[in-house]
């Protein structure tokens, strides 16, 4: 439903699944034409976005219901180019799209798409301090770099954008930036598709509109270039190159003032920089440089920062990043992780993120155990993903340390059982250490995140240091009693005479193989059917000696 000019969130829509398979989850963000949601492919256990066109609403006052039937029909038509549009570009830089459909209960158009994670450009301009601090040139030529490639290959598919805007961009892990919302693109030379917008309607965002865009006159590729202009100028300087005034808006500007030259503003910006943003800029679309052209100009001011850094706590968000590490994935790391963040999804693949966000009530011991109960039920089911984001939640809004302790244990479980050993493993580690300090190395539950550990190793492939990790726990004797203690202790007994005899050090294999052998005699009884098989493994390793 549409209230006040905003679309609402229907309160009947989440732990809903459409098409049997995609969980939907959180809202996320809304747009003119529909609403995003943080959601589950349970098929696959992945993070996705669902994007679900809005409800049709009933007749306005005023409206004529024929006319009122075509708007509806083009708000679909739009929605469905979107997506097609979105989903034949190729491109790092554009989200990709995996499925689309009508949901069967609401009979609305849904788009399943890849969630991102990271920051708006708009928000970090906001959040910039530009009478303080100025970003790297470096660093907005690299964002300018990555969005002109980006408008290089949808021009070359004969797609103009028509609204690129701060908004519409995100700094994602990697420093990859995406070009989102294609919602109002354009298509050249394509006369299959109805008119979408009508004749004299002008569509974009006037901060960033070239001067044929602002007359509502026909654009091209050259529109997206003025925009990125635009786009750059304000990353350069806080603010868009033109500012409406008490006479004169955004359009007037665009149409009728020169550019203003942002050395002006900021006179560290190099000539070329300047004299790039003017061409860019130039009244004249056919005078206007491609995208390429663009790509091309900038590249060479992609480099590393002889300054600060801006904002270093999100280097992970540099899109500097693709340049100077290309296949990286991330940025490098001067030291290994001393704990471990739950990643929390910033999301809006095709939309401005307004949804509700998560509770940030202090977590309870009851919501505690709520939350390991779903997770534990969520993990039998397979839907780890799931599993792994409802303890993550809980974690941040844990205050008491063993209460938080003891959700990152469940969460370190989850992780070991989907197969994620190297996040087990950090996690087991940061938890054997503070069960250690609190209570002593010998600590029941500091001995099982160190079996964990010595698990963790093992299945990375890292086998000296599995060695050493298994050898720690086995220095704890179990009492006889304790069963748990007793299965764990004579296991790791059995994986370390294993991963000796893999080492070819039969000899320590051997001495590790009677030690299993005379403890398990002793925790287990002399009669125990098991000790057989110990005693022919034994045989091996003897003959293998010689």
């Amino acid at each position: 439903m549409v209230q006040g000019g905003m679309p609402s969130f229907e309160a009947d829509v989440p732990a809903r699944v459409i098409a049997g398979r995609y969980r939907l989850h959180t809202p996320i963000g809304a747009g003119g034409m529909g609403e995003v949601w943080q959601a589950y492919d349970e098929r696959l256990d992945r993070r996705i976005a669902v994007k679900m066109m809005l409800a049709e609403s009933p007749v306005p006052p005023g409206f004529q219901g024929a006319a009122f039937q075509e708007t509806l029909q083009t708000r679909r038509a739009r929605f469905l180019r979107e997506v097609q549009i979105t989903a034949g570009i190729e491109h790092l830089g554009v989200p990709a799209i995996y499925d689309t459909g009508t949901d069967e209960v609401s009979g609305r158009l849904f788009v399943v798409m890849q969630l991102l994670q990271g920051r708006e450009l708009q928000t970090f301009i906001d959040e910039t301090d530009y009478e303080n601090e100025m970003v790297p040139l470096s660093w907005a030529a690299a964002v300018g770099a990555q969005i002109a490639s980006v408008l290089d290959t949808v021009h070359r598919r004969d797609v103009i954008h028509r609204d690129v805007k701060p908004a519409n961009l995100m700094l994602t892990p990697g420093g990859v930036v995406k070009v989102l919302d294609f919602g109002v693109a354009a298509l050249r030379g394509v006369g299959i598709l109805p008119r979408l917008t009508q004749v004299g309607m002008t569509v974009g965002t006037p901060p960033y509109m070239s001067p044929e865009q602002s007359l509502a006159n026909a654009v091209g590729p050259a529109a997206d270039v003025y925009a990125l202009a635009c786009v750059l100028y304000e990353l350069l300087t806080g603010k868009p190159p033109f500012t409406p005034d008490d006479s004169r808006s955004h359009m007037w500007h665009h149409v009728h003032t020169p550019p203003p030259p942002i050395r002006t503003l900021r006179p560290d910006v190099p000539t070329d920089i300047e004299k790039l943003l003017l061409a860019m800029l130039t009244k004249e679309s056919e005078q206007r440089m491609d995208a390429m052209e663009v790509y091309e100009a900038l590249l060479p001011f992609v480099h590393p920062s002889t300054g600060a850094a801006v904002m270093p706590d999100e280097s992970l968000l540099d899109p500097r990043l693709p340049f100077l590490r290309p296949f990286g994935g991330r940025a490098p790391s001067s030291h290994a992780a001393a704990a471990y963040t739950p990643a929390l999804v910033v999301p809006s693949p095709l939309a401005t993120p307004q949804g509700p966000g998560t509770s940030s009530a202090v977590l309870t011991e009851q919501e505690a155990d709520e939350v390991s109960d779903q997770a534990a039920r969520l993990a039998q089911d397979g839907q780890f993903t799931q599993a792994a984001d409802a303890l993550s939640e809980a974690i941040t809004r844990a205050a008491d340390p063993e209460l938080k302790d003891g959700m990152q244990f469940s969460l370190a479980q989850v992780k070991f059982l989907s197969g994620s050993h190297r996040e087990a493993l950090t996690l087991f580690e940061l938890l054997a250490r503070h069960y250690a300090d609190r209570y002593g190395d010998h600590d029941e539950q500091a001995q099982l995140c160190w079996y964990y550990v010595a698990q963790c190793r093992m299945e990375l492939g890292e086998a000296t240091a599995a060695i050493r990790a298994f050898g720690h726990v086995a220095e704890t004797i179990p009492a006889p009693d304790d069963e748990d203690a007793v299965n764990r202790y004579l296991d790791t007994l059995a994986r370390l005479m294993s991963l000796y005899a893999a080492a070819e050090n039969l000899s320590q294999a051997l001495e590790v193989g009677d030690l299993l052998r005379s403890e398990t005699s002793r925790l287990r009884g002399s009669d125990w059917p098991g000790l057989a098989q110990i005693d022919t493994y034994l045989r091996r390793l003897r003959d293998d000696l010689g």
